[in-house]
């Protein structure tokens, strides 16, 4: 069955939208979902891009809900709506199609009974000023109702197993060019890893060790019957169930933080790659905002050093005030051993006259290894976006070559999964930069490449992340 789009009635009276009821807050926040997947798909923003500039449209657990959720499966909600469509929606009710994707989505993938998402669906169309689409939308969600109870009831005879329905939904939420780099550059795995790109991301937080022991804190959790579990760093534990950071024990007084434990390894792989003689090293975070790397770095030399130099380098006043926020939660803006400064890494200039003896550049990316955290990558992303990195990229690492000390080291890290960013980058860049040899690493996750380290999200503790070691050799 399919059906046409009617745009008689009340659409072109103004006098329509007057009736629309401002207590009903759920019409209301699909309206606004409408508007945030609009400006996805249609403006190439980005989530992060609502949640700074459109906050009141990411505001509540369900808007978060409904966003991410229909993001995550929008290809295939895209192809199952568009089948009942007898033609393709018109520019100007892009917004019903949205919410007719918010509306299959929660019939697909939520427990809410059918009526009532069928229901506060139908109601948002007086929301969205247009009530004339009410039939319309009512009639293709109960349609995509009748296919997800047959769907489940296939499931349940075994027809399909779980796993099939599981590779299946994520191939098809998937663009094609993906899936095809995927399969080039991991043939045994890439079913694997679009299984874990559709799945939900750990919350994995970082406790700040210089506020409190990892033991007491742990301890706090278990008292307020918060369960978890542990991983290869005793500052790191994986929430069992994810909740709002501000509930967490002591998170005002900025004992814990959130952070991914792939972007924890940075600081404990650039402390092993400190010269052992230095007793006061001089760091540079050259891409430091929003400061997760920053301040577990800053408490890992805090653990380590009576006294360091830590800089925290980013070119937007705006994402470094926003780190000094967060700073602050932990402790750590007011220290006079790190100092944070507003230039550019690519320029000569960036850095005054400093030297330093180890470098940590978490380089601009395609954000690939990171899809299952934020599921608009794989609406947004294009296939040359892999190569249109590198020559930043490449740009950064020569560059912040010179404001290192001979002798000292460079970690380069990207939250990418193919090696258009990452291994080719660095392959590139100690062919034409003389002086900079390879450092094998070797993590508690992950595997090696053939000049680096590569972490996959199909690994449930960790994001897709790569790292790469380099050292300046002396007399160069």
């Amino acid at each position: 069955m399919s059906f046409s789009w009617q745009t008689k009635g009340t659409a072109r009276d103004p006098k329509s939208r007057v009736g629309i009821n401002k207590k009903n807050e759920s019409a209301r926040t699909r309206m606004e979902v409408c508007k945030a997947l609009k400006n996805i798909v249609e403006g190439g923003r980005t989530i992060d891009w609502i949640r700074a500039e459109k906050s009141e449209w990411i505001a509540t657990p369900l808007h978060r809900e409904l966003i991410y959720g229909t993001a995550r499966h929008y290809l295939s909600l895209q192809q199952s709506v568009t089948e009942l469509l007898k033609k393709p929606m018109r520019d100007k009710d892009s917004d019903l199609f949205q919410l007719l994707l918010v509306g299959a989505y929660q019939l697909k993938y939520t427990g809410i009974a059918s009526y009532a998402i069928i229901n506060e669906s139908v109601n948002a169309c007086v929301v969205l000023g247009k009530p004339w689409a009410k039939g319309v939308v009512n009639a293709v969600l109960r349609q995509l109702q009748r296919a997800a109870e047959t769907s489940q009831q296939h499931s349940a005879q075994g027809e399909t197993s779980a796993a099939e329905q599981a590779l299946a939904a994520a191939t098809a939420d998937h663009p094609e060019w993906l899936k095809d780099k995927l399969k080039i550059q991991y043939p045994a795995e890439w079913q694997t890893l679009v299984i874990a790109n559709n799945q939900r991301a750990p919350m994995t937080l970082r406790i700040n060790t210089a506020k409190v022991e990892p033991a007491f804190y742990k301890a706090k959790l278990r008292e307020n019957d918060i369960s978890f579990s542990e991983t290869s760093m005793i500052e790191t534990i994986i929430l069992d169930t994810p909740q709002n950071a501000e509930t967490l024990p002591s998170w005002s007084e900025g004992e814990v933080a959130v952070q991914d434990l792939s972007a924890q390894l940075a600081s404990h792989t650039l402390m092993t790659m400190l010269p052992p003689q230095i007793a006061e090293p001089s760091i540079l975070d050259a891409c430091a905002a929003p400061g997760g790397k920053l301040f577990h770095l800053h408490e890992r030399l805090n653990a380590r050093f009576k006294n360091h130099k830590l800089f925290a380098l980013d070119n937007k006043k705006k994402r470094l005030n926003e780190t000094k926020v967060i700073g602050s939660r932990l402790g750590h803006s007011d220290d006079p051993r790190l100092t944070m400064l507003c230039a550019d890494a690519t320029m000569d200039d960036c850095c005054g006259n400093l030297l330093f003896d180890a470098i940590l550049l978490d380089a601009p990316c395609s954000g690939s290894g990171t899809i299952r955290r934020n599921p608009d990558i794989r609406l947004l992303l294009k296939s040359g976006h892999l190569t249109s990195h590198q020559e930043v990229q490449l740009k950064l690492l020569h560059n912040l070559w010179r404001r290192l000390k001979e002798g000292g080291t460079l970690l380069y890290s990207t939250c990418s999964i193919f090696e258009e960013e990452n291994d080719h980058v660095i392959e590139k860049f100690i062919s034409t930069q003389a002086g900079a040899k390879s450092v094998a690493l070797s993590m508690k996750h992950g595997r090696t490449t053939l000049l680096g380290w590569q972490l996959l999200p199909s690994s449930r503790s960790t994001d897709g992340f790569y790292y790469a070691g380099l050292t300046k050799v002396k007399g160069t």
